[in-house]
């Protein structure tokens, strides 16, 4: 058999298993104890946060045998039961109640014309049939309008659910006429969670500050963390007798800049220390990493600065518990003023950095530069001015 994916392969198959979205799990398992399923829904959400999976798992509750014959189950529980023979269909593919529509590559009026001939048709088995329309976003104009009329009036047996990540871009015909559920993105403590699961169920030992940084690296989405998870298995694991992840080696594969380097650019800052501002710059240069994302985590970095001084607590700093006593200890170099003026500063050279050439040369003035808003009259403040001036200064070449 061949190999399957972590994200397909411990993908949810109840309510229960669907990370952080309780408020819409909780809210559709009342629908369904109470005999309130709807005809429309939309959820709407940041990339693999669970919308399509939790459409799968309420296209097989609503069919799922035992939910319908045994009312004990159904208030008590319920969960699709995974073993009546609607369950079992779905879970092997073959169930005819549940239709999945790409709406980015069936986005015409006629593919819907298609889609509405076939709605008439009632479930073969169980009670609905189940439409999901992935990325719902991408249908045109023309699409929408023709798929009004089924929608406002649709047969009892059909239930459209509407996958999104562009909620804005769904007309205001459609969206009033389906419930909407939003998905969070998903907290990194629970997405780290999930991936500790994985690796004991795989077998593997992984430092928590690994699982750490491949739950930042994700940005709130556990699809993301699940293919990076695997991506990491395939570098770090060389051996079937030792199954270890070490921090280094999925900070070295993801390309990652330890935060030690950002603490350098401060600690350059407060010390007046060009100098070590270039070692900075010539270690980002040197070891291949993008400037822009180097600014983007230093902006980060100076925003943690902030949450210390206006929370008096780390608890919004996604980092170990070393690197948030580090941060409290340093704030008191600066005032929120200055990281401010700091802050936007790194915003103005990330827009100015994509348009310009000599990267190394304006990335290291930039850095200096951040010297120069905390000691005006220092020395790599005058460095930047000399620069600039040179730049102002070049001679005219005449033809």
């Amino acid at each position: 058999m061949s190999y399957q994916v972590i994200a397909r392969k411990y993908r949810p198959r109840k309510f229960a298993d669907i990370t952080a979205q309780e408020h819409t799990t909780l809210t559709i398992q009342n629908s369904l104890r109470l005999g309130r399923v709807g005809h429309g829904y939309i959820f709407s959400g940041l990339r693999g946060v669970g919308k399509t999976t939790a459409a799968r798992v309420f296209a097989k509750a609503v069919n799922c045998s035992r939910m319908i014959e045994d009312p004990v189950y159904l208030k008590e529980v319920t969960e699709p039961c995974g073993e009546c023979e609607s369950c079992r269909d779905f879970e092997a593919g073959t169930s005819l109640n549940i239709s999945e529509f790409d709406a980015a590559s069936n986005n015409s009026v006629d593919d819907i014309r298609l889609l509405r001939e076939n709605v008439r048709y009632g479930p073969q088995k169980g009670r609905y049939r189940v439409y999901i329309i992935d990325e719902v976003h991408m249908l045109s104009t023309a699409a929408f309008n023709a798929f009004l009329k089924t929608l406002e009036e649709p047969p009892a047996h059909a239930i459209f659910i509407f996958a999104t990540t562009e909620l804005h871009k769904i007309p205001a015909t459609i969206a009033s006429r389906c419930q909407r559920f939003n998905f969070k993105r998903i907290p990194l403590d629970d997405i780290e969670k999930q991936l500790r699961n994985i690796c004991g169920a795989e077998d593997l030992d992984v430092e928590s500050d690994a699982l750490q940084l491949i739950g930042r690296k994700a940005q709130g989405s556990m699809r993301d963390a699940q293919s990076i998870l695997d991506q990491v298995i395939a570098f770090a694991v060389e051996r079937d007798d030792d199954r270890s992840i070490h921090y280094d080696k999925v900070a070295e594969l993801l390309n990652y800049i330890d935060d030690d380097q950002f603490f350098e650019v401060t600690d350059a800052v407060a010390d007046d220390n060009p100098k070590k501002m270039f070692d900075v710059a010539r270690f980002v240069i040197d070891n291949g990493y993008d400037e822009q994302d180097f600014l983007e985590k230093l902006i980060e970095h100076l925003r943690n600065f902030l949450v210390v001084y206006n929370l008096r607590s780390t608890r919004l700093i996604e980092r170990p518990e070393p690197v948030k006593e580090r941060y409290q200890r340093e704030a008191a170099r600066f005032t929120p003023s200055i990281i401010m003026q700091m802050i936007d500063l790194l915003l103005q050279a990330q827009k100015e950095l994509k348009f310009q050439f000599e990267y190394q040369f304006r990335f290291e003035l930039v850095l200096l530069k951040l010297i120069g808003i905390v000691h005006p009259s220092g020395s790599a403040t005058n460095a930047g001015r000399a620069g600039e001036d040179t730049e102002k200064k070049k001679p005219v070449v005449q033809s």
